[in-house]
């Protein structure tokens, strides 16, 4: 798989390109910017944007969306609501999947920072948006969100292999390991 993180200047967001080798069909993770520098990389790789994943509707990771959707014309916008930023989105829940290229991603459901909070889980690699970060967690509205939050990493990301690489919505990414390890959230 071909893969880029772009840190953002909108909040020191994260959004991601995640692309299969074989037939250059590329996903975007998150677009709260339609940042200058995924035109040449997706050009420098040969690939073409077909897929855009929101992982929840947080001003920072969505805003450049009608820009990222103009600019590159995506067959598939994805997101836990049936529109974001005003741009209609197909609804992901619980368990659906998508492909991309060869390879295919399943979805789990992630609230507590956000009701709509999902997480995007490739073969070795998810994509946890706000849920879940490199040695924290999204932050939460009332104790019982926080509790949902948890107990939603714990079941749908931490039964993943250590190895797994967890690309978060800020921050450094991770794996799963060192999160069920060190994160103090979980310890």
């Amino acid at each position: 798989m071909i893969f880029a993180h772009f840190l953002l200047e909108v909040n020191e967001a994260n959004a991601f390109v995640y692309a299969c080798e074989s037939t250059r069909e590329a996903l975007l993770v998150d677009a709260g910017a339609c940042d200058p520098r995924i035109a040449p990389f997706l050009e420098a790789h040969g690939l073409r944007l077909r897929t855009v994943l929101i992982t929840h509707d947080h001003w920072d990771h969505v805003d450049g969306l009608p820009e990222v959707i103009d600019r590159f014309q995506p067959e598939e916008v994805y997101s836990f609501k049936g529109a974001v930023a005003g741009c209609s989105t197909r609804v992901l829940q619980q368990g659906d999947a998508f492909t991309l290229g060869e390879t295919s991603a399943r979805i789990v459901h992630t609230p507590g920072h956000t009701p709509d909070g999902i997480t995007a889980i490739f073969p070795g690699v998810a994509f946890s948006g706000d849920a879940l970060f490199s040695g924290s967690v999204g932050g939460t509205a009332t104790d019982a969100d926080k509790q949902r939050q948890l107990d939603a990493i714990r079941e749908h990301i931490f039964s993943l292999p250590d190895d797994t690489e967890v690309h978060v919505g800020h921050g450094p990414s991770s794996t799963v390991g060192i999160e069920k390890r060190y994160n103090p959230f979980f310890v």
